[in-house]
């Protein structure tokens, strides 16, 4: 029996993976972590032989949580979730370190699984940290090379933004507006583009329409059923927590 353990910030990704594998011979979902602390816990208590890491979660990226587990001894093989594009997946291939791209296939995930069996039971006395070790240092070269700007139109021109001068991003009207120090720019995607554009640790969702980013939480305002207003840094709207995001945002920002 394969012992897996599931970390990903977004629920639905979570139930899905989990349904996936449940489908799977010998396979045992033991655990479930939405952000990277609770994931080195689970991993120092329940011990699993694989993790399915999602690489994009707030405050600890899977990255770090990988650098973490190696550092404390026990590194179970590691699956990397990622939604990469293709040359950044090459780079995955070739440390032999496995990854699945969202949304996960379920052909895909039994190679995976199949791989990861061989690795369990077949292949002997070979030290996997140092292959995790090579992922993350790739990992990290790609990611200084990266681009770190976002270039919004605006009147006729280009307005390069740094992920870090945004304060908040929502929709109206069907728009999508970026809220930044710089002022407020209309965003030529969906919300759901522009989250996925960022890959930015400190980003939250906290509803359908809100992305905020976290740095520039104020104060958290108990409100209606249990969830909560956000007040940001001079901005006077007040950002609303979806009821099916209160239980990660209680997570992130250590609400007992």
């Amino acid at each position: 029996m394969i012992r897996c353990l599931i970390v990903d910030d977004e629920l639905p990704a979570r139930k899905e993976l989990r349904f996936l594998l449940q489908q799977l011979k010998d396979i045992e979902v033991i655990g479930e972590a939405a952000y990277g602390f609770e994931a080195i816990e689970l991993n120092r208590k329940l011990k699993p032989d694989v993790i399915f890491l999602d690489i994009h979660m707030p405050k600890m990226s899977g990255i770090e949580v990988a650098e973490k587990i190696i550092k404390e001894g026990y590194a179970p093989l590691i699956i990397f979730v990622t939604a990469f594009e293709e040359f950044a997946v090459e780079a995955f291939e070739v440390n032999a370190i496995d990854y699945l791209l969202k949304p996960t296939a379920k052909e895909r995930l039994e190679k995976s699984i199949k791989r990861v069996s061989h690795m369990i039971y077949e292949t002997k006395n070979i030290s996997y940290g140092k292959q995790i070790e090579n992922l993350i240092n790739t990992f990290n070269t790609h990611k200084q090379n990266k681009v770190s700007k976002i270039s919004i139109y605006s009147n006729g021109k280009l307005i390069p933004v740094d992920p870090s001068e945004i304060v908040y991003a929502t929709v109206e009207e069907r728009n999508t507006l970026i809220i930044s120090t710089k002022g407020i720019f209309e965003f030529n995607n969906t919300l759901s583009q522009l989250e996925e554009k960022l890959n930015y640790q400190n980003f939250f969702r906290t509803h359908k329409s809100f992305l905020i980013n976290l740095d520039f939480i104020e104060e958290i305002v108990p409100w209606f059923n249990s969830t909560y207003l956000i007040e940001l840094k001079n901005v006077e709207e007040k950002i609303p927590v979806s009821r099916s995001k209160i239980k990660d945002f209680r997570t992130i920002m250590n609400i007992s």
